[in-house]
């Protein structure tokens, strides 16, 4: 017999598959629902939980064809992208940009490695720590 997490779970995922959450925020708000990444096929628009951030993907991908595709390996960057916070409450940890598809936007919020929430003040694919004039401190 299933645990009732187990249950919970599965009900998520029915829920999940048949109402989608419209943007960001919304997926940021249900990460707590999403499944940890785990090996095996992956589609467009797949959502996962890997190294304290939740993940879209955006290009469909098997790991079983291409190994290399882990949250500790470069590769991952090619197929997944970090959702980014709209308020300080959906922040998650600043991962480096790697191109437009992860540019910080104007109003997102970015964990720094000072342990302050930053909201970012422009476009920019630099951290907190390399432009500052791009980002300021939520206080």
């Amino acid at each position: 017999m299933p645990s009732a997490e187990q249950s919970a779970q599965v009900l998520a995922s029915i829920l999940l598959d048949t109402i989608k959450p419209e943007n960001d925020t919304q997926k940021l708000e249900l990460s707590g629902l999403y499944p940890v990444w785990a090996e095996g096929n992956h589609l467009s628009s797949d959502i996962c939980n890997a190294k304290g951030q939740t993940w879209e993907c955006y290009q469909s991908h098997d790991t079983a064809s291409n190994p290399d595709i882990t949250p500790d390996n470069p590769a991952w960057y090619t197929f997944w992208r970090p959702l980014h916070g709209t308020s300080p409450e959906t922040a998650r940890p600043f991962v480096p940009v790697q191109g437009s598809h992860d540019m910080y936007h104007i109003d997102e919020y970015a964990i720094w490695e000072d342990g302050n929430v930053y909201r970012c003040r422009q476009d920019t694919n630099f951290s907190p720590g390399e432009y500052p004039q791009a980002w300021e401190v939520v206080e």
